[in-house]
């Protein structure tokens, strides 16, 4: 028989089926309609296929019909779905698409601008022609430079400085809610990238004739490299200082690729050899500065009463568990400043330490901060490294020496001296004396150093003759100058502001005199009741009467 599209050829099957219908209907239909199965035969389908059960679950499962015997047809049926198991819906595969390599920023190691074609040749023939001003050329070089490059905080930090201490301004753009696709279809690329700049030379510089300014490319450079960049930038790894260095560099070979300032291109390539120097310089500075005094000057200080004296705390509790630097203690400075005596001192010397020791005389006789420039290192000898490494020696394990001759280096950022203008003329007279002197170093720190390098530090003279210094207050670069452009930094023309206007009460009003005649503030007369305390301004005269 046939019901609901569901064909049954069981007999039995079909009466209770009709026996549900009769007790529920709704509640059978809801049952059929959420099944989908195929048909159901417990009699011989096929004459070549054995009699089997259909059950009515999800996968179409065949059972025998020996698992169905004793059972109700409708609690097979309820069997039957609760074994269903749902359709697994599929996973529509994701197109996995590589994406496109990041574009280049312009700061790559190996980043060259690509060949100007002969339409941007003529364009830049005209806005780069010698006969404008070279603060027009430059002002426009640098916005194009900006325009074409794709800067991150830190380099756009650093090129921003680096035009400030040359003396291009930096600011905001001049439209800052962006332009619309209407003014860049009908704007040039030279247009889009002047309305969109942040570095401008200001109207005074134009002037041909004006010898207020002087265009010096390699001066600039040697003066941000050596005093401005150390102290505005991290310096402390190679990598850093590279990365820093590599900004203006790239810049300087833009204007030549592009042909902007033909007549100072010698001077272009002679800081783009600075930038070369400054990369090698300046680590040795930052290396420097960690390393300096080195252990034995440290020693002289620790002996002798200089900066270092009395700064051991390692033999205090409470250091013993921290994983920090615990100075040094005197008997390891006696250690090495005997060692040293013994490896460099000659007779002379020692002999004078000796008589000095034994009257307790040995002190320190002179002592001043100065610049030093180095001159000469030499490092230890064949002959002090074996008596270093000896096994007899009992300053075994200690660092060798080397000496290292300075000479005096007048810091041009030391404050003046305070001198009257009678011993200011009295000096300016006299030639500027140059001393020198020899200090101890260790090998492994003088590594780090160079001939030319500058510091300033505080030096001592021993009543033996031994000279030592410890505080490093600076290390700077060979070429490192100071240039009139650190004063300008961060200054402002002066603007007139108008005296702010303060509401007063009748009694403190401006009293107006004749017409012709300055404004006088009359005098203002406190009770000693305190009433007039609520108006009173502070900064003006009261009169209080007796």
């Amino acid at each position: 028989m046939e019901d609901r599209g569901l064909k049954v050829t069981n007999p039995a099957v079909a009466e209770d089926i009709h026996a549900e219908e009769a007790a529920s209907t709704d509640t059978t239909s809801t049952i059929l309609a959420e099944v989908d199965c195929n048909v159901v035969c417990n009699g011989q389908k096929d004459a070549d296929k054995a009699q089997k059960n259909v059950a009515w679950g999800g996968d179409n499962e065949i059972i025998d019909s020996d698992e169905n015997e004793g059972l109700d047809p409708g609690d097979k049926i309820l069997r039957d779905l609760a074994n269903a198991k749902p359709e697994k819906k599929k996973k529509k595969k994701k197109k996995s698409g590589k994406k496109g390599a990041a574009a280049p920023t312009g700061f790559e190691e190996y980043y060259v601008d690509v060949p100007v074609t002969p339409e941007q040749y003529e364009e830049e023939k005209a806005i780069y022609d010698p006969s404008i001003t070279f603060s027009e050329r430059i002002e426009t070089a640098i916005q194009r430079y900006v325009a074409k490059r794709k800067f991150d905080s830190e380099r756009k930090d650093l090129f921003d400085k680096y035009m400030t201490y040359g003396g291009v301004d930096s600011g905001p753009k001049m439209f800052g809610g962006g332009l619309d696709q209407h003014t860049l279809e009908d704007s040039s690329a030279a247009d889009i990238a002047t309305m969109t700049a942040t570095n401008f030379v200001d109207f005074d510089k134009h002037d041909p004739r004006s010898s207020q300014y002087v265009v010096d490319f390699d001066g600039v450079l040697k003066g941000f490299l050596s005093s401005r960049l150390p102290v505005a930038f991290n310096m402390e790894t190679e990598q850093q200082i590279k990365s820093h260095i590599a900004v203006i560099r790239n810049f300087l070979n833009y204007l030549l690729h592009h042909d902007v300032c033909p007549e100072y291109s010698d001077q272009i390539n002679a800081a783009r050899d600075t930038c070369n120097l400054g990369e090698k310089q300046l680590f040795s500075v930052s290396q420097a500065c960690r390393l300096l005094p080195g252990d034995f000057n440290k020693a002289c200080s620790v002996i002798f009463g200089g900066q270092y004296q009395g700064t051991y705390i390692g033999d205090q509790e409470w250091t013993r568990s921290l994983d920090i630097d615990k100075g040094m203690s005197e008997d390891q400075a006696r250690r090495i400043f005997l060692a040293g005596l013994a490896a460099h001192g000659n007779n002379e010397v020692y002999e004078k330490y000796t008589k000095h020791v034994t009257k307790k005389k040995a002190r320190i006789v002179e002592d001043a901060a100065t610049g030093l420039e180095i001159v000469e290192m030499e490092c230890a000898n064949p002959e002090i490294l074996s008596y270093y490494n000896s096994k007899e020696n009992p300053v075994k394990g200690l660092l060798p020496l080397g000496i290292l001759r300075v000479k005096s280096w007048n810091n041009p950022e030391d404050p003046p001296e305070d001198l009257t203008e009678e011993e200011e003329l009295e000096l300016a007279s006299k030639p500027k004396e140059t001393k020198t002197y020899t200090f101890w170093v260790e090998d492994h720190v003088m590594s780090k150093l160079f001939v030319g390098m500058k510091f300033t530090a505080h030096v001592y003279k021993l009543s033996f003759g031994v000279w030592f210094f410890d505080t490093v207050l600076g290390a700077y670069c060979s070429f490192y100058q100071v240039l009139p452009n650190e004063k300008m930094l961060g200054w402002r023309e002066h603007k007139y502001l108008p005296p702010r206007e303060v509401n007063r009460p009748p009694e403190l009003q401006l009293v107006t005199r004749e017409e012709g005649t300055e404004e006088e503030e009359a005098p203002q007369t406190l009770s000693g009741e305190g009433e007039a305390g609520e108006h009173y301004e502070q900064g003006e005269d009261i009169i209080v009467e007796e």
